[in-house]
């Protein structure tokens, strides 16, 4: 059932996900993971994560990106983030360790398309200014999502992907 709520001076229907625990990143049925190295330190890497425009810059899937918890940022932050072509998620981090590990799952959405989503980003000091990330992305679809899964699946890892591929470019200032 979607609760109605407003947001941002409008009503919207937001449809609940069930929020996920941190086991489940590893155990959903549809499940991608990247890891890339990065030429930043953590500490730089999460500066990037801390910035809004930052994701819709290497990410451009994301339209928009709004903090809705006051920054430090950390367990129970939310953020409310709109896809591409108007859909809004609405997000909860669920682990937070500055320069170490960032997790969050979403809490709902405006369109009907997961029942859980949600990502976990794993950074190692590689030192000498590297680090390597390690991108988790887990989710179960819904609606006419879950039908259209296995055709779009494969679309879907190539954007993931390429959107590590420009991270990559954005921490060395190749990418703006």
């Amino acid at each position: 059932m979607a609760n109605t709520t407003a947001t941002l001076g409008t009503t919207e229907t937001i449809h609940p996900c069930t929020k996920m625990s941190m086991s489940e990143y590893d155990t959903l049925g549809e499940r991608f993971v990247f890891d890339v190295d990065l030429a930043c330190t953590p500490t730089r890497l999460f500066e990037i994560f801390d910035d809004p425009v930052a994701w819709t810059v290497w990410a451009p899937g994301l339209a928009r990106v709004e903090w809705t918890s006051p920054a430090p940022y950390g367990v129970g932050t939310t953020r409310t983030v709109w896809l591409q072509g108007g859909p809004a998620v609405y997000e909860e981090f669920i682990a937070w360790e500055t320069g170490k590990l960032m997790a969050f799952t979403f809490v709902g959405a405006s369109e009907p398309i997961w029942t859980k989503f949600g990502e976990r980003y794993e950074v190692t000091d590689l030192g000498g200014g590297r680090c390597r990330l390690r991108w988790s992305v887990s989710y179960e679809p819904a609606g006419y999502f879950k039908w259209f899964h296995p055709w779009c699946r494969p679309m879907m890892r190539l954007s993931l992907r390429w959107f590590t591929r420009r991270l990559a470019k954005y921490v060395t200032g190749a990418l703006r």
